[in-house]
Parts: C-alpha cells; structure tokens; sequence
C-alpha cells in the first residue's frame, strides 16, 4: 500500500501489446519498401502476403488501448482528436493528394471519435447502435461482396474505409476486455477454424482490398491468438526492450518516419537492381531479389530506429530549453500554414510531395512528445 506522500506505482509495461506493435511497424516498412519489387518473385509475393498484414496488427492493437484513451477528460479527449485529425490531413495529402482520404491516420481518427461518440450516448442508444452495426456486417457477408464493398466505400480515395476496416479495431477493444476470460481462446480459435475452412475447404478467397469477411475473421482470431501465447511467454531480459518500448511508446512518429526509411531502400534498390541483373545468373535472379528485399527490409527497420532516436533526442533538447512548448501552443498556426502552402504546391506541382514528409514527421513528433 502506499504512503500519502509517496510517488504512483509505476505502470507496469504491457509486453505484449509492445510486441505486436512493432512487429506491425516492422511489418508495414517491409510490405511498403517491397512495392518497388517486381509481383513475379514468388517468395517475395509470399512474403508481401504475410507482411501486408500490417495494418490488421495495428487496428487491432489500436483498438486494446482505446479504453485508456476514453477515460481521459474530455477536453484532454478533443485536443487530441484535433491533432490527430490535422496530423491524417497532411498525411492525406502526401499520400493521396487530397486533404481528406480514408487512409491510415485518418480511419484512426475517424474510429477512435466513432468509439469516444459511442462511449457518451446511452445506454439504449447503444444497442441500437450495435444492432446498426450488425446489420451492416450481415450485410457485407450476405451480398455479393464486390457491390457491398463498394456500397461501403466512401467518396473519397484511400485504402481503409471506416467500415469493414473498424471491425478489427472493436475486436481489439472486445479482445482487451475479456483478456483473462479463458473461453476467449476457444472464441478465437473458432473463428480462425471457421476462416480456414471458408477459404481452404469452400474455396472462397482471402482478401484485403476489397476486404474480404474470410481475411477480416482469420486475422482478426489470429491476431487474439497470438496475445494469447504471447501472454504466456517469459520473456527473457536479453531482449531489446528499450528498443522496442521506445518504437512502440512512439509507434505515430515511427509511422510517420518510416516513410523516410523506405525511401532510402527504395532508391538503394534502384541502384542495385541494374547490377543483380548484369551479374546474377538468371536461374538466380529470383532468389537474389529475394535475399535482397530481406536485406533491405532489415536495413530499413535500422534507419527507422536511428531516426526515432534522433528525433526523440531532438525533442528533448528542444523541450529542456522550452522551444517544443512553444511549438506545441503553435501547432493549430503551424499546421494550418503548412497544409495551405503544402495542398498549394501540390496543385501546382505534383512532384511537390516529398516535401510534406517534414511536416508530417514534425506534427507526429509533436503529437508523441506532447500528448494531449
């Protein structure tokens, strides 16, 4: 029990929820940098297949720590939804050139107000709320998947529309309810048996764009099941922990950054590739690439950490002489001024893009090291 005057217990890390947050980190830089590969590796396609499942990771894990984020006060609550919400628009520009997609920031934001709006009503609300949801799930399972997909799609461009993609988020959230429940395994498996004999027995295909109801239940049973063997293992000290808790403490910054990370592979790659094909032996030249795109993707992960690095150890530097704190009470000015003159030359000139990745990685930086 502790003393009056004496200082909170320290929060006692989650390993497991660190664990899968940067194995999906690691995930997304290496499916991101292996788009500049040729489709006609099989090992690479395979491997593309296991690492695009990035984003369910992230979702998912997003979705376990949804509870900490409705528990905070409500002003506390808008600020950060704000932020985030500027942080997904000059994303949405860089990515698709359009202030507003339903890309990877903006479903977050997007979902996490869905949850925080859910969170307030009440609680008949709720119910017909859940029952509006159901619907749209029978929905998306019963018709034919190609039109109900596009029913659900909205206007605007981008890779994660709101819904079917926010399921894996309120499985997340359900999984980290019913954490310690032991028939939330038997719940699990389940559900990756009911995939799998979906789609290896009835023949129906896995897949992620349009997502598939087969590819949303196997990972989203997957991914519970590997919390819980995860949960269960000693970890031993030898690991990188320090490592890992600060990729996973700074998992927006670190998406933000790995951008930079990928494209310094990437423009490797297109350095290398003329020599592999002038020397390799085109009985070799598959597994080449192969071993390359391996090689690169380690590479990347490693520029990614000295960049986390670097950027945390600046924002140290910069709060300790109260520069950050000013910037942070700027940053609405700051990114206003930066989206305007950013969608600016984009409208100009479209191989203006890159130019928005500092932007990007400053307000993701100040996002992390000035939590709202």
């Amino acid at each position: 029990m502790l003393m009056p005057n004496s200082p909170p217990a320290p929060r006692t890390r989650d390993r497991s929820l660190d664990i899968v947050r940067v194995t999906a980190l690691v995930f997304m830089v290496t499916a991101h940098w292996g788009r500049a590969l040729q489709d006609s590796y099989q090992l690479v396609n395979i491997l593309q297949f296991v690492f695009e499942v990035a984003p369910v990771l992230f979702f998912f894990a997003f979705g376990m720590t949804l509870e900490h984020f409705l528990r905070k006060p409500l002003a506390r609550r808008i600020e950060s939804h704000l932020k985030l919400f500027i942080l997904a628009v000059v994303h949405s520009l860089y990515g698709q050139q359009t202030p507003l997609s339903s890309d990877f920031f903006m479903f977050l934001f997007a979902a996490r107000l869905l949850f925080d709006i859910h969170s307030q009503i009440s609680a008949a609300n709720r119910v017909l709320v859940a029952a509006f949801v159901l619907a749209l799930c029978g929905a998306w399972v019963a018709l034919p998947f190609p039109i109900a997909y596009d029913f659900f799609m909205p206007s605007f461009p981008g890779w994660f529309p709101v819904f079917p993609w926010i399921l894996f988020v309120a499985a997340g959230r359900a999984y980290s309810r019913h954490r310690q429940d032991p028939r939330t395994a038997a719940v699990a498996l389940f559900g990756l048996s009911l995939a799998l004999f979906d789609a290896l027995i009835l023949g129906n295909r896995l897949s992620k764009w349009p997502l598939s109801p087969d590819y949303a239940l196997l990972f989203a049973s997957g991914t519970a099941l590997a919390f819980i063997v995860l949960d269960r293992i000693r970890w031993p000290a030898l690991l990188p922990w320090r490592t890992i808790e600060l990729l996973s403490g700074n998992l927006l910054l670190a998406t933000a950054l790995h951008y930079v990370a990928v494209a310094v592979v990437t423009s490797t790659h297109h350095r290398l590739a003329p020599l592999l094909v002038a020397w390799v032996s085109e009985r070799y030249l598959a597994p080449a690439f192969s071993l390359e795109y391996i090689v690169l993707a380690f590479a990347a992960v490693l520029i990614l950490i000295g960049l986390v690095r670097g950027a945390v150890a600046t924002a140290g530097w910069l709060d300790s002489r109260g520069i950050l704190g000013t910037l942070d009470g700027l940053f609405p000015a700051i990114a206003v001024v930066g989206i305007v003159l950013y969608a600016g030359s984009l409208h100009l000139d479209a191989g203006l893009r890159l130019a928005g990745l500092p932007l990007l990685c400053s307000l993701a930086l100040l996002m992390v090291y000035k939590r709202a």
